[in-house]
This record gives C-alpha cells, structure tokens and sequence, in this order.
C-alpha cells in the first residue's frame, strides 16, 4: 500500500501544477479584459452624456440625470447600469478613478455619496411603486474589487438576508467602529452608525480616513456601503459599512455582494 500511495504522489503534484497554471492563465486573461475595459463608465460620461447635456440641456440615455457645476469638476451624473432592472450608478463629471482619490479627502468635494443616497429615488421610480429608505444600499467597491477606473456609487436594494441580519444585529452597533458579527457574506466587516445630520455634515469617505486607523494610508484596499434603518425612538438612522481587502481570507473589498439588483424584498416589504 505504502508503494502504491508513493507512485501517486507524483501525478497528484503534477495535476496540481496543471490546475494552478491553468488557473493563472484564466486570470491574467480576465485581469487583462478587464483592465483594457476599465475606461467604459468615464467614457460614455464625458464623451456622450456631458457634452449632450451641455448642447441639449438634457441627458442621453445611459445617462437619466447629469449635474454640472461651473468648473465641471464637481458634478456628477445618474447612471442606469444594465446589470439587473433595478440598479443606479451615480458617476463624477471629473475623472476620479475610485474611492482611494485624494480629491475625495479635500473639503470642498461633493459629497458623491449623501447624493447617491439622493438620488435613490430613481429606484422607485423605475420600479413603479414605493421602495422604502430600509430596502435601498450604497455600495463603493475597493480598487481591487472594482472593474471601472472611474469613481461609481451603486444604488440598489439590500439583499433580503443581509437586512435581517444586520437587523437582528442593530443594538450592538453604535458611532463607535465595531466588527459585524459573524461577518457579511463570509467577509470581515466594520460598521458604525449615523444619525440624519452626520451623514450630511462630513463625507462617509473622509469620515472613514479620520475614524479608522489605517484607512488614511489604504482608502484603496477599503469598500464602503450605506443602508438605512429606523432605530427604537422612530428616528431614522443610517449604518456605515467598511470592508478592507483581505487577500489570504479572499476579500477583494468587494461590498456591491450586499445589494440585490432585482429587489426580492418589494415581494416581501420587511423592514428594520
């Protein structure tokens, strides 16, 4: 017997070198797709959907809404991904590649994630009928969970299951940064809350490089995500969620995994 598991010994190795080179192959043929398509977003938005905005004072489809500002550095456009029916980007008008930008630390920057939070109407609307602030999410991927070169906030309902966890879990949370229990989607995560006037009176962005001890140094392993609640009092509340990269544990700081592009919970409406 012992023979016989030495002679296989060999031929397991080289099936597992096989199965290791294939699988390099495979992703440096997807990395490689990826990073020559990383420009598409800042593409159509500069090249298609400002200037029809500024000719037509109008947006072009894929575009439904463009803001601009005087200098055209601070605005931003409303985005209809293709990916699923009910599913937003809100887009900067200046080219930010993502969420690790410098320019998101300065104090005069929009706000891109309070106006995403904004525009989520657009769910509603393109769904025909109410969706409540509980069902909605916003999601910045890292810049290694992130297909695009170009800053984009997804706007989507939360996935059922994560709003009755993060439900069940809503007392342990409070404005001091703590570890989600048991994680999201298999993934470490932190989170903290946020009353009505926080997250208007300093970007989630700025407030996690000041809050977070290493954030500061490596916004770009980071992902962010906002979902709302209504705490005990009836006062309606927000949780800020961060999630960093994590490459032995297999985290890409991919946060868009919360969010359900079909919104299976206008089937069910639960709530906080």
């Amino acid at each position: 017997m012992r023979m016989k598991r030495k002679k296989r010994l060999p031929k397991l190795l080289k099936w597992l070198v096989a199965i290791i080179m294939v699988s390099l192959v495979i992703l440096a043929i997807w990395w490689g797709w990826v990073r020559s398509h990383s420009n598409e977003l800042w593409k159509i938005v500069s090249e298609q959907c400002v200037p029809h905005q500024q000719l037509s004072a109008s947006a072009a489809s894929p575009c439904i809404n463009v803001v601009l500002t005087p200098d055209a550095q601070r605005g931003y456009v409303i985005f209809k991904d293709r990916n699923g029916p009910l599913h937003f980007l809100l887009i900067p008008t200046a080219k930010i590649d993502g969420i690790e930008s410098k320019v998101l630390q300065q104090p005069d920057s929009t706000d891109y994630l309070y106006q995403a939070w904004v525009a989520r109407h657009y769910l509603a609307q393109q769904a025909g009928k109410p969706i409540s602030r509980e069902m909605v999410s916003l999601a910045i991927n890292s810049a290694y969970g992130r297909s695009q070169e170009q800053l984009h906030i997804h706007i989507a309902c939360i996935k059922p299951e994560i709003q009755a966890q993060l439900g069940s879990q809503i007392d342990k949370f409070s404005e001091k940064w703590s570890s989600v229990p048991y994680g999201i989607n298999g993934h470490h995560y932190i989170a903290r809350t946020l009353t009505e006037s926080q997250l208007r009176e300093i970007s989630p962005f700025q407030r996690l490089a000041m809050e977070v001890s290493d954030a500061a140094d490596n916004m770009g392993k980071y992902g962010l995500a906002l979902v709302a609640y209504t705490d005990h009092s009836n006062k309606p509340m927000y949780l800020l969620l961060a999630n960093r990269l994590d490459v032995f544990g297999l985290n890409a700081g991919h946060t868009g995994d919360i969010q359900d592009y079909q919104c299976d919970l206008l089937k069910t409406e639960n709530l906080f």
